[in-house]
């Protein structure tokens, strides 16, 4: 979550929750902020920590994989590209859940990490769906294109759809219904992808309850809201 997921953040969740089996994510970095910036990367995203995540957003395939082998070459473990936000200003850059109304372009960007060399995992964050591009049937194309013959092997999605015009980035984080159904069909339909759900998700039983279905759950807003959850969370889920 941009502006809130900073490595102060992250620090603070790793000392309410020391467990390993937590998944950290930082907020999403613009591909030119990592290539500016590859010197000063601790300051940027915190130290490469085994269980963080960078999440980068950006349209241009070479740079996206220029900043993907930066990492890589710092030592993070895992790099997420981000096609599920929608702020305004996001999509003046052409990145983000703008990018699920084209596929081809998401598939070219995730080749390029790939022919650039990049080992590590590489996850993508999507949406649903984006505007009128809302049905199951597109959803399931737009995952068949960017998951074929690309190293991406894990797809983290929210379980709303993205309205890009009319809503703000935090109204569509709770205006847009939830159908956690579509994403459960998405695993049944995609059972070589590993499938994280997120969205609305603020109880211990809701998380239990997901993960009897999907391989993970991330949190957001419940967490940014009351960091100590997390160690509730912890007790609920692993004890």
């Amino acid at each position: 979550m941009v502006d809130v997921t900073d490595p102060h953040f992250l620090q603070l969740l790793r000392i309410i929750s020391p467990s390993k089996r937590n998944i950290y994510y930082t907020q999403m970095y613009h591909v030119n902020a990592i290539i500016n910036r590859e010197q000063k990367l601790d300051r940027l995203c915190g130290p490469p920590e085994e269980n963080t995540v960078v999440q980068i957003g950006g349209t241009e395939p070479e740079a996206m994989a220029q900043a993907t082998k930066i990492l890589q070459s710092a030592g993070f473990p895992e790099v997420n590209i981000n096609v599920g936000c929608p702020s305004s200003r996001v999509q003046a850059g052409s990145f983000g859940a703008v990018l699920m109304k084209t596929p081809e372009r998401v598939h070219e960007i995730l080749k390029s990490i790939s022919n650039i060399g990049v080992t590590i995992p590489i996850t993508v964050k999507c949406r649903i769906g984006v505007d009128e591009y809302d049905s199951y049937e597109y959803l399931c194309e737009f995952l068949e294109a960017i998951t074929n013959q690309t190293p991406v092997q894990h797809i983290i999605v929210h379980a709303r759809k993205a309205w890009l015009k009319g809503l703000s980035p935090e109204e569509n984080r709770r205006i847009p219904p939830l159908d956690y159904s579509r994403v459960y069909r998405l695993r049944q339909d995609f059972p070589h992808l590993k499938l994280t759900i997120n969205g609305g998700i603020e109880t211990v039983e809701q998380t239990r309850e997901h993960l009897k279905t999907v391989h993970g759950v991330m949190l957001g807003r419940k967490i940014r809201e009351n960091p100590m959850f997390l160690d509730t969370l912890d007790r609920g889920t692993y004890l």
